[in-house]
């Protein structure tokens, strides 16, 4: 069995990527400001007329982000094609990785700020519980990846490498730092409506489970291609022997689709909270209700805006 060339690789690999993305287009994020019904957008209460009216321009603005985003994304990939500079694909698909996220959160901050201004104030109840972080976190997991990434920077420092492997183990070593944010949702919580309080509570639940369970899968995919990556550029083997490196692709492969499965299914979530009020639609009494909580911003708005600095030295370099 011959060992793949590169470019056999990042044609696979961008292939499966693609996939991914256009099905999560088409299945999920084209109509994700409606999950929540007609009486809702982007989880922002809106008027029984709304979409017929203002709602139109609002969700033509959303499907026209979209169009632009992923017609970018097709544009660089195409021309890493033409150009047969196929190393380039995983910097111009980290950094779209980036933008669409930057993209989407700045919309739902625009859509909050001028629909969801002034929402109404509904009573609500008290959960009154204790949530241990062993119920949600898997420590020995948390330890065995935090071995790995140690493991991965022992042979960088050890055996030498050149310049460009150390801003990718960078990058990739950040990506994977996501525990504080699985501490910060455990330890969030939303205000519960006092109606159907049991099914906002288990969907409260259920959506924190999911979050920690898609962090984790996102963090596995970065240890695994840390290791890989260090392994080819460290270790002799992993260059001149064929079937090792065909363990690194098929592992690396392996992470991807794990950390696709996680979202896909979480993305099921949707049917269960459809007819519920959404967290941020309604304020309490005595305070606003938030969309996101302010602890898990605290740690998200801090990682995503480094790792936002990592990955641009490697577009401008």
């Amino acid at each position: 069995m011959s060992a793949p060339t590169a470019n056999e690789l990042y044609l696979v690999v961008n292939s499966l990527i693609v996939l991914a993305i256009g099905y999560s287009l088409v299945k999920f994020t084209w109509n994700l400001p409606l999950k929540h019904g007609p009486g809702y957008f982007q989880g922002v209460e809106v008027p029984a007329d709304f979409y017929e009216g203002p709602g139109r321009n609002w969700l033509k603005g959303y499907h026209t982000i979209l169009i632009a985003l992923h017609t970018a994304l097709a544009a660089a990939l195409v021309a890493c094609f033409a150009l047969r500079r196929l190393d380039w694909s995983p910097i111009f698909l980290g950094g779209w990785a980036l933008l669409y996220t930057a993209a989407m959160q700045g919309f739902s901050l625009l859509t909050r700020s001028r629909l969801g201004a002034n929402p109404p104030v509904r009573p609500v109840a008290l959960a009154l519980e204790s949530r241990r972080l062993g119920d949600y976190i898997w420590w020995p997991q948390e330890a065995l990846a935090g071995v790995i990434i140690v493991f991965s920077w022992w042979l960088l420092l050890t055996c030498g490498v050149a310049r460009p492997v150390w801003l990718t183990a960078l990058q990739l070593t950040w990506g994977a730092m996501v525990l504080p944010g699985k501490i910060a949702l455990v330890r969030s919580s939303f205000p519960i409506p006092a109606e159907r309080i049991e099914e906002h509570y288990r969907f409260q639940d259920a959506k924190r489970r999911n979050s920690i369970s898609v962090l984790t899968a996102w963090s596995w995919f970065f240890v695994v291609v840390l290791l890989g990556t260090t392994l080819r550029h460290t270790w002799a083997p992993a260059w001149t022997v064929p079937g090792f490196q065909w363990l690194i692709v098929a592992a690396f492969l392996a992470a991807w689709a794990y950390y696709m499965l996680v979202m896909f299914r979480g993305q099921r979530l949707a049917a269960m909270g459809r007819d519920l009020r959404p967290a941020g639609s309604f304020q309490t009494p005595y305070r606003r209700t938030i969309w996101a909580s302010r602890l898990y911003l605290s740690w998200f708005v801090p990682w995503f805006v480094v790792l936002m600095i990592l990955v641009s030295f490697s577009l401008f370099r």
